[in-house]
């Protein structure tokens, strides 16, 4: 089977990977058209009236340098019931690792990273630059693995039971 590493098909997996999660919870998930700006998800329990907007952002197979998130994922929102899920996958026959956090907690912890990385200094000695890049790297940050671990699978986080 031919690996693809094309973003837009590893962002659609991940999607459908936690719709099918929800799904098997019982909750109704419908993935938004692609110009839907910050929720990929609407998740709904129709027995509790209860919903949840969700972003999903997908790391690919090849991909252990945590998520790439933009400048945008770092501010506030309007949005009731934010919610971010970061899809690790794992690859094919392998069940992914999601991380389930509420928006604002994502965006402060991301925007505290960044104003610390700001900080330091680049390999010649020069201050860094400011970019639009946010990076959530559990995978090689200690501190992003401790502040993840209550997040990670806990799909009870969205409120939706």
């Amino acid at each position: 089977m031919k690996k693809t590493s094309s973003k837009g098909i590893v962002g659609v997996s991940g999607e459908y990977f936690v719709a099918a999660e929800l799904s098997q919870r019982g909750i109704v998930a419908t993935l938004t058209l692609k110009n839907t700006p910050y929720i990929d998800i609407l998740a709904t329990n129709l027995e509790k009236g209860t919903t949840a907007n969700i972003q999903v952002k997908t790391m690919s197979v090849d991909n252990n340098a945590g998520w790439r998130l933009g400048e945008k994922d770092g501010l506030p929102s309007n949005i009731k019931n934010h919610f971010y899920v970061l899809v690790d996958l794992h690859g094919p026959g392998k069940l992914p690792e999601y991380i389930i956090i509420p928006k604002k907690v994502l965006a402060d912890f991301i925007n505290k990273g960044h104003a610390e990385w700001l900080l330091g200094k680049k390999k010649d000695g020069s201050s860094r630059k400011n970019t639009g890049v946010r990076v959530f790297d559990p995978n090689r940050k200690v501190s992003t693995r401790k502040f993840a671990e209550k997040y990670v699978n806990n799909w009870s986080i969205l409120d939706l039971w």
